[in-house]
């Protein structure tokens, strides 16, 4: 059940399946729930960004809305080169 004031997250089925809340309990800006239209589009754009370079793993909806803030901080390219370079390291 979603708090009081939030809206519902919204899921994309091809990455969430949980079974879990996924609106965070306490109302701040930018969690699950509590994010803003254009916050919303940050996280389907950078979806699109790493499903077109190649990436599959982690492009659940919750990752990504928390990423969202560090992608707000440095940018959209910056942010889907440091993913890149963290998976290679990782290999």
């Amino acid at each position: 059940m979603a708090a009081a004031g939030a809206k519902e997250l919204t899921l994309d089925p091809k990455y969430d399946d949980y079974d879990y809340p996924t609106t965070a309990p306490t109302p701040q800006n930018g969690h699950p729930g509590h994010t803003t239209p254009e916050q919303d589009a940050q996280v389907h754009q950078l979806r699109s960004m790493l499903e077109q370079a190649g990436y599959t793993k982690n492009l659940d909806t919750l990752t990504l809305v928390r990423a969202e803030e560090d992608l707000r901080e440095v940018g959209a390219n910056l942010f889907t080169a440091a993913i890149f370079a963290c998976t290679k390291v990782q290999r």
